[in-house]
């Protein structure tokens, strides 16, 4: 499992008599986490999400409230941090900086629909829309820098093929961020299990603690990436196409990301192979058991788009 820190029962009550909650009939942590700790709480009429995190600061936290509070403001489906009768969102608890959240209604897909994919890339085109807007900007933690840096602690750990491979995508990285792409706040992690759906209906999107100011093309070829994924490394064309057309619907690709496309989906390839290799070969909280995802999944999906094109 991936949990971290317990709860202090009466600390965690004295919190929420400041939100008006004065008793609770469940409290459950969440086993499926894998940088933060989440419970499940609830009384008889309402619920709510509790985060701790394990690696964000409280310095760090209020950049990712407003910005949430900033789309959820712009009418997209968003979770947005709660304030207490103090107007206080972010709170310590066990020692660790916390936020509550009301719980979204929805599910986490498990075998995505054309629909939901559908649906998910209108969100992602509306979003980018109102993005390039927002006057707050954060340099992308997991950009080239990272991915420097991530090879040289890597040289010893990994044979010569992995790393003439992420050479090549550090070499593309830096090609890309030099051509001066459509820019704004991107998600950066929205997997399927940070969506909730009712059915094909998008509920809400979660966990925007990757956000950050980068390449609007690189947030929309994450997606393609987990979305349409295919067990082979592959990508599934049904659910590609609906995702890139509801996303033209509202912010059409330029001319230059079209022609750089294959090179944007194999750095979003190359940036969850690399962070999911770092995790197995040098792991930052080993006394802490989990199952990570395979870096194995996106060697063969970085290797896809290096030998494939997919039509935009």
């Amino acid at each position: 499992m991936a949990f971290y820190t317990a709860l202090d029962e009466q600390e965690l009550l004295a919190l929420l008599r400041g939100y008006g909650i004065s008793a609770l009939t469940a409290c459950a942590g969440a086993s499926d986490g894998i940088e933060n700790t989440t419970y499940f709480l609830q009384n008889e009429k309402k619920q709510w999400i509790l985060t701790l995190f394990e690696e964000i600061s409280a310095e760090e936290l209020p950049f990712f409230v407003r910005l949430m509070d900033w789309l959820f403001q712009h009418q997209l489906p968003v979770a947005h941090a709660l304030a207490d009768d103090r107007q206080q969102t972010v709170h310590t608890l066990s020692g660790k900086p916390a936020l509550l959240f009301p719980r979204l209604s929805g599910q986490h897909p498990r075998t995505m629909t054309v629909e939901q994919c559908r649906a998910m890339g209108d969100f992602l085109g509306r979003m980018h829309v109102v993005s390039q807007h927002y006057a707050e900007q954060r340099v992308n933690p997991r950009g080239t820098v990272w991915m420097q840096i991530s090879r040289e602690r890597l040289a010893a750990c990994v044979d010569a093929e992995p790393l003439a491979l992420l050479d090549t995508q550090i070499e593309n990285a830096k090609h890309l961020r030099a051509l001066h792409l459509p820019t704004g706040l991107i998600h950066g992690d929205l997997f399927h299990d940070n969506a909730l759906y009712d059915g094909d209906t998008l509920c809400g999107v979660i966990d925007f603690y990757n956000a950050c100011t980068d390449m609007l093309a690189l947030d929309l070829a994450i997606v393609i990436n987990d979305w349409c994924a295919l067990p082979d490394g592959g990508i599934e064309t049904v659910r590609y196409q609906a995702i890139v057309d509801a996303y033209q619907q509202h912010r059409a690709l330029t001319a230059l990301e079209k022609e750089h496309w294959q090179i944007i989906l194999q750095v979003a390839a190359a940036r969850f192979w690399l962070s999911r290799l770092l995790a197995e070969k040098l792991p930052s909280r080993p006394d802490v058991v989990h199952a990570h995802k395979s870096s194995s999944e996106y060697h063969a999906r970085l290797q896809f788009h290096a030998q494939q094109t997919l039509p935009l």
